[in-house]
């Protein structure tokens, strides 16, 4: 009976110190944005091209991207959709400063293979600007906040994640980064 009570507590450290590791390294709460100038390429003589070849615009990588769905989009695992998206100065008793608000995202997640994973711990917001931004610790305190579990094939588990972002933020990319799946991202408007 001692035996199985020691390796029930091991696997519990084990499992939240995974879900530790996911949440703390590899999404930092704050990135710094690092611009690269790039290499200056050597001029080299090419022939005189048509006048109508100069006047197209020069496609940018933005303009060849791929459009950023809204409402739900999945990596063939697991599939993420965004149920509702709404804004507040407060949480329960947490409060934010003036240039700040909280954004709340009620999320699904739908597991479409077995063994996967759904977890506010793997789920960030990034600004236009590029900051990006964990969970809050406010999501406790929400109604109905999003757990971590492990949903069978077909299942689904629904939550609200709040978020800590700047007061003038209309438009965030909600990323969801499983452990051995494909990033899932979202674009969503802030009310």
């Amino acid at each position: 009976m001692r035996s199985r009570i020691i390796v029930i507590t091991i696997v519990l450290v084990g499992l939240i110190a995974l879900l530790w590791y996911i949440g703390l390294y590899r999404r930092p709460e704050h990135s710094v944005s690092v611009i690269q100038t790039p290499a200056p390429q050597p001029r080299v003589s090419q022939p005189q091209q048509p006048v109508a070849a100069l006047a197209a615009p020069p496609a940018t990588p933005q303009q060849r991207a791929e459009p950023c769905p809204r409402d739900r989009t999945d990596n063939g695992m697991l599939r993420l959709s965004v149920r509702s998206v709404r804004a507040t100065k407060q949480i329960s008793f947490w409060t934010l400063d003036p240039d700040q608000r909280f954004v709340i995202v009620e999320v699904f997640l739908e597991a479409i293979t077995d063994f996967q994973i759904a977890s506010p711990a793997v789920l960030w917001v990034e600004e236009p600007h590029g900051t990006e931004r964990s969970r809050s610790v406010a999501t406790g305190a929400l109604a109905n906040p999003l757990w971590s579990l492990s949903p069978s094939r077909g299942e689904g588990v629904g939550g609200q994640v709040a978020f800590e972002i700047s007061a003038q933020t209309r438009d965030l990319k909600l990323h969801y980064d499983p452990f051995l799946a494909r990033r899932l991202t979202l674009c969503v408007s802030v009310p």
